[in-house]
């Protein structure tokens, strides 16, 4: 076995359970609803039923009223000894939400929402993402979150099922990440450090404070980690996968005519190996080797990305509120990938405008609405090359590419009675994708050059009783659509420039019910029933002569069935325990390709079953957590091969730590952390459908991590 490599930070769970937001269940800090117990106490308090708002659903409501299933973290995202190092440490215990952790930051951590994503190679796929009000999703539907500064996160919400009413072109759901909220004080500044196995650092400066009626944060951090895929043959301990990450970010807001205004900027420099995957007869080596095919050709990514939002947000009349938003994104990507060299230029553009309701305090139980357009631009410059160990060769790809995305959508929350709401939506979206291809007529090379529009009219309806103080229940139904990206348009077997011609977006249908409440004291629940029939749902595959790149065919029907569930309970006044559980059955009814027929296979990528659990211990300054999670078995291929199945693993985690010891006027919040404790062999990502029976990334065996912070406040 190779030295534990680092933090699977599955510590993060401590926030996981967020997903209880009971209807009215107190929130703590930014949301996550808790049973209110305090040191006093020697007995567990009734639940509190007051007002969670959530802001996802475009207007500022209360989760108690909500027809969809919502989840939303907040305080506990800093407090609980995160190393800050990784993504799925924000999103632990939200059931149905899966990050798979591929310790790769050259293809970055896979997000799936009820399966949603699962296709994914890189980036974000199926699911619309929001980091402080501007899109990381762009028109296509890709998502990057190289720039997502962790260290300075305060709050996540978490929309599973369909998105597309709300936020267009997304099956799987919507997450919406927001940076803290400056302190009331003129500065807070804190310094934090961590460190951990196979080289993991991590060193963060946030300021942040309010002055002049407004607000303002600035973030600076740098990450490295060396790695733990070991090279094969290689003498003494050399590794492959070596990552390093500088990032800046930045938020400042004002008042400004009646309103407020905020600016938004981020930086960040990514440079990144990339260690590949395994086929099974490899992986049960168990060195947790790098694929010498990748080492041989220097696979790798380096990243340099800057964005800028600009956002106004305030009443223009009596109830009703304004959004204004605007934003620019510049990157650019060199990344040799085993067969290619692919080298990316790209800008972004969009604005948003939403007229609304007020709060829900302001508008008591009025009617609530929003509605709004939506117009973005993406403009990439793309050239791909052969692969000579790192080393670019002839050019094979050389286009420009536009998307153009419009949208215009309506959404109402209307009060029936006291206890019976309903809540519709209506989105129309049209993009445009189209490509110039620079290699026409070289080599008589056929004009790939040409315009692909897709559009989709996505409706949603949703009811919600509130059958009593500590019980509502809901149904909705609503609808899916997702477009290609621009990226699995452009990869062509045929080696023509432009668009495949025959790619279409995948569209289907869901049905939600669901159920959130209080059991008795000490326990808040919720519980959720979906069922998704999906029409030419995106499924990727790999060919013999390019390995590592992946295309894309639609399959015919494929439907998705699950349940989820959450459970948050406080034994003691200092015991808590959380639980999430999520079923998904995920199969492919109509898929034939050439004389195979797929039809009743399980969807490769997307797991059965997924239970975490957390008990927490710990009373003022103090914390003990001890963590599980256990994994279903997942298939890597459209067959179901047993050579491609992933076996079903378990792991469990510890961490511990204090907050705000008071120390000469100043806090400290010393933490550790042991991650994957008994050092359990397992596969942290599936490449679908990957050719040679590569389907398999293993994770790293038992890591551990110290860290801790050091704050100072000037009042």
């Amino acid at each position: 076995m190779p030295r534990s490599p680092v933090l699977r930070n599955s510590f993060a769970v401590a926030s996981a359970l967020a997903v209880l937001a009971a209807p009215g269940i107190a929130a703590q800090g930014g949301g996550l609803p808790t049973i209110p117990v305090t040191a006093a106490q020697d007995t567990l308090p009734p639940v509190r039923l007051t007002g969670l708002d959530v802001a996802v659903l475009r207007s500022p409501m209360t989760l108690d009223r909500i027809p969809f299933a919502i989840s939303t973290l907040g305080d506990e995202i800093g407090r609980t000894g995160r190393s800050g190092a990784f993504l799925e440490e924000t999103l632990h215990g939200f059931p149905g939400v899966h990050v798979q952790n591929r310790f790769n930051d050259a293809v970055g951590e896979r997000i799936t929402i009820r399966g949603f994503g699962a296709r994914s190679q890189f980036g974000v796929r199926g699911i619309r993402i929001l980091v402080d009000g501007i899109p990381a999703t762009l028109p296509d539907g890709q998502s990057s979150l190289d720039h997502l500064d962790l260290g300075s996160l305060g709050q996540v919400e978490a929309l599973r099922g369909p998105g597309s009413a709300l936020y267009g072109n997304a099956a799987g759901g919507v997450l919406a990440f927001r940076s803290r909220v400056p302190p009331a004080s003129p500065l807070h500044q804190e310094f934090r450090w961590m460190e951990g196995d196979h080289g993991l650092r991590r060193v963060h400066s946030l300021t942040s404070g309010s002055a002049l009626g407004g607000g303002y944060l600035v973030s600076l951090a740098r990450y490295a980690f060396d790695g733990f895929r070991v090279r094969p043959n290689a003498t003494g301990d050399e590794s492959y996968g070596e990552a390093e990450r500088d990032h800046l970010n930045f938020q400042i807001s004002a008042p400004t005519r009646g309103g407020t205004l905020r600016i938004t900027g981020n930086a960040v420099q990514l440079a990144a190996e990339n260690p590949g995957s395994l086929n099974r007869a490899t992986i049960e080596i168990g060195d947790r080797r790098a694929f010498i095919g990748n080492i041989n050709q220097r696979t790798r990514k380096d990243v340099t990305q800057a964005q800028l939002g600009v956002a106004w947000e305030g009443a223009v009349a009596a109830g009703r509120g304004l959004d204004l938003m605007a934003y620019g994104i510049q990157r650019e990507v060199a990344n040799p990938i085993p067969s290619a060299v692919i080298d990316l230029d790209r800008t972004a553009l969009g604005v948003r405008a939403i007229l609304r309701s007020s709060s829900p305090e302001e508008t008591g139980v009025r009617p609530r609405w929003a509605l709004g357009t939506e117009l973005d631009m993406q403009l990439d410059d793309r050239r791909n090359h052969t692969n000579s160990q790192g080393e670019r060769g002839t050019l094979t790809l050389d286009q420009s590419e536009r998307v153009l995305g419009g949208a215009v959508f309506v959404q109402a929350m209307i009060p029936l009675t006291p206890v019976l709401d309903v809540m519709t939506g209506l989105r129309y979206d049209r993009i445009q994708f189209r490509a110039e291809d620079r290699l026409a007529g070289v080599g008589g090379r056929p004009d790939g050059s040409g315009t692909r529009t897709m559009d989709s009219a996505s409706p949603s309806f949703g009811i919600h009783l509130s059958a009593h103080r500590s019980f509502g229940a809901w149904l909705n139904v609503a609808t899916a659509f997702e477009t290609p990206t621009s990226s699995e348009l452009a990869n062509r077997q045929d080696g023509v420039g432009g668009f495949n011609p025959e790619l279409e977006p995948q569209v289907g249908v869901t049905t939600e019910i669901g159920a959130r409440g209080a059991i008795g004291a000490s326990v808040v629940y919720e519980a959720a029933y979906f069922y998704t029939l999906l029409h030419r749902e995106l499924i990727p595959f790999e060919v013999e002569d390019q390995p590592g790149r992946s295309y894309f065919r639609n399959s015919g029907r494929s439907v998705r069935s699950g349940v989820e569930l959450a459970l948050e309970g406080a034994l003691t006044p200092s015991l808590t325990t959380r639980f999430t559980l999520a079923t998904n059955d995920a199969r492919f009814k109509e898929f034939v390709v050439g004389d195979d027929d797929f039809g009743g296979n399980r969807v490769p990528g997307v797991g059965r079953l997924r239970v975490e659990g957390l008990v927490r211990a710990g009373q003022g300054p103090w914390f003990l957590e001890f963590r599980g999670e256990h994994n279903g078995s997942v298939y890597g291929n459209d067959a179901n091969d047993a050579a491609s199945l992933s076996p079903n693993h378990a792991l469990f985690d510890l961490r511990m730590g204090a907050n705000d010891l008071e120390i000469l006027g100043t806090r400290l919040s010393p933490f550790i952390g042991i991650t994957n404790l008994f050092d359990e062999g397992y596969d942290a990502s599936i490449v679908v459908n990957a050719f040679g029976g590569r389907y398999f990334e293993p994770g790293p065996g038992r890591s551990v991590y110290i860290g801790g912070s050091w704050a100072l406040e000037r009042e």
